[in-house]
């Protein structure tokens, strides 16, 4: 025997069933919501050529975090976005805007944290091929209602934008070729120190007096439109995209979606590719800590680097392993069977498959007894799983061609046939 230790990969989990019916229920249901907005579905491979991945995209950060494969010619897909817009470059023809989404992991060679693996789940969508803020309002407003159809009604959009932080940025006389890593350090805002971003800031050769003004200016208090109108009073050529932010606010009010909108201008997303309107969603955890569960922004420039032609995109990215991780299960399922078939003898079995058949052609799922235990255990097995409804044949129920059906739940049984049973079954469940 091979001696060795049973341990996953750092940054890795197993779902053990319960928490897979879980995953697989939260992925049908965002599923259910994209296909509602006329989003259809693309697959492209978990392994793309580096060159794909790392063409001067994500950042020098992520770049550093790709896990490579094969001889460093290739690597793990990053995020779900890099691949469709390669995908779209490939595919020349497509109708526009091409609405796509993809539910698929992803990986992430960087320190795992809490609620962030190096191996996860997202469920993007995105619109390739218009430039209209309907495409940015339809992609927040599926992703939002996407998370209330799976129970997460308590959150907010932090809404930005990366021009009119470039207009901020201006204002305090930062350089140009300063401002990508600025706005880099920026994103970092919810998670350190006020003293910790200066100095990060004073490292890419921003003093600490014009980063201590940028971050009084970012950090004040105050209400959606009075951080608008605030922002355009105080920078040069704006107004333009004030107006934009102020327009998709108000297009999100028609969706009647359940979550607060606010200006964030220290939400500006980390990867390179963003070039517009940027976004986050947070909710709370039962811990009282606030966590970013999905996020998106306007790309306008990414498939250029692909395909040389300029195509506008806006897209959104769920983080399904954080919401599995965030969401309780709501019900103490944890298998799909309906109901378990116990037979008595093996005399008995003939007639119990004849029984699973009808169930199973009839829409109800069946778990049906494989094991030479008695029916003791058999029951005991039922309540392990929570399963509701037991059918037990034995020598009567051959002879009579009826079963005996146990709800387990409210301890009832009586003998019917198994059409009837099947009726029963169904108004129960």
């Amino acid at each position: 025997m091979i001696k060795m230790t049973l341990e996953l990969p750092r940054g890795t989990k197993d779902y053990g069933p319960k928490e897979s019916m879980r995953l697989k229920a939260i992925i049908s249901k965002v599923e259910d919501t994209f296909r509602k907005f006329g989003f259809y579905p693309i697959t492209t491979p978990a392994i793309e050529k580096i060159e794909v991945l790392s063409s001067k995209i994500y950042g020098s950060d992520a770049n550093n975090e790709i896990f490579l494969l094969d001889g460093k010619e290739a690597g793990l897909r990053y995020d779900l976005t890099v691949p469709t817009a390669r995908y779209f470059a490939m595919n020349k023809g497509t109708a526009l805007p091409f609405k796509r989404y993809m539910i698929a992991e992803a990986w992430r060679r960087d320190e795992p944290q809490f609620m962030r693996g190096r191996e996860f789940i997202q469920a993007d969508l995105d619109v390739i091929g218009s430039s209209e803020i309907t495409a940015e309002a339809e992609v927040i407003a599926a992703t939002a209602l996407a998370l209330e159809g799976i129970g997460i009604t308590d959150y907010t959009i932090l809404l930005n934008n990366r021009i009119l932080l470039s207009a901020i940025m201006d204002k305090f006389a930062i350089p140009k070729d300063k401002q990508l890593q600025a706005m880099r350090i920026l994103d970092k805002l919810a998670k350190l120190s006020a003293e910790e971003i200066l100095k990060q800031m004073d490292a890419i050769g921003v003093s600490k007096d014009t980063a201590e003004q940028l971050l009084n200016f970012i950090k004040v208090e105050e209400g959606t439109q009075q951080k608008l109108t605030r922002i355009e009073a105080n920078t040069d050529s704006t107004k333009a995209t004030v107006e934009k932010m102020r327009n998709l606010i108000s297009l999100l009010g028609l969706y009647h979606i359940n979550g607060e909108l606010s200006i964030d201008l220290s939400v500006i997303r980390g990867l390179d590719y963003y070039t517009d309107t940027v976004w986050e969603i947070t909710a709370t955890t039962s811990g009282k800590k606030t966590l970013a569960i999905a996020s998106g922004g306007r790309y306008d420039s990414l498939i250029e680097k692909y395909s040389k032609v300029h195509t506008p995109a806006v897209g959104s990215s769920i983080g399904i392993s954080r919401v599995v991780e965030l969401l309780e299960a709501k019900s103490g399922a944890k298998t799909y069977a309906d109901v378990y078939i116990s037979y008595m003898d093996n005399e008995s079995i003939k007639y119990a498959i004849e029984v699973a058949n009808i169930f199973r052609n009839s829409g109800i799922n069946v778990d049906l007894n494989m094991t030479q235990r008695n029916i003791s255990k058999q029951l005991e097995y039922v309540n392990t799983l929570s399963i509701k409804y037991v059918c037990i044949i034995g020598p009567s129920e051959v002879q009579t061609g009826l079963i005996t059906l146990k709800n387990m739940y409210k301890n009832e049984e009586t003998q019917i046939g198994p059409e009837e049973a099947v009726s029963k079954i169904k108004a129960g469940l």
